[in-house]
């Protein structure tokens, strides 16, 4: 059997995590829960990208060019941000 520990968690994270699980339909239990499941499922020192999308629904998203960014760098990077966020 695994070793037990306590962990601190400060107010303000707290509440965040009750509010993303409430964003998402879920307990914040099953929220914290996936979280965790998450971060065990990483090999060491591997690291995580979260990307959150806080436009509203049907809102219009205008990616700016870089200064002095080709049209096929563009395009690559437009590409890119619509299939995550479509």
């Amino acid at each position: 059997m695994g070793e037990f520990a306590t962990i601190n968690i400060d107010r303000a994270v707290a509440t965040a995590a009750a509010n993303r699980a409430k964003q998402q339909g879920l307990t914040t239990e099953d929220y914290v829960s996936q979280l965790l499941l998450r971060d065990m499922e990483r090999e060491p020192g591997e690291k995580s990208i979260l990307a959150y999308d806080h436009a509203e629904l049907g809102s219009e998203f205008v990616l700016d060019r870089e200064e002095g960014e080709s049209d096929a760098s563009y395009d690559d990077r437009s590409s890119h941000f619509s299939k995550l966020f479509p």
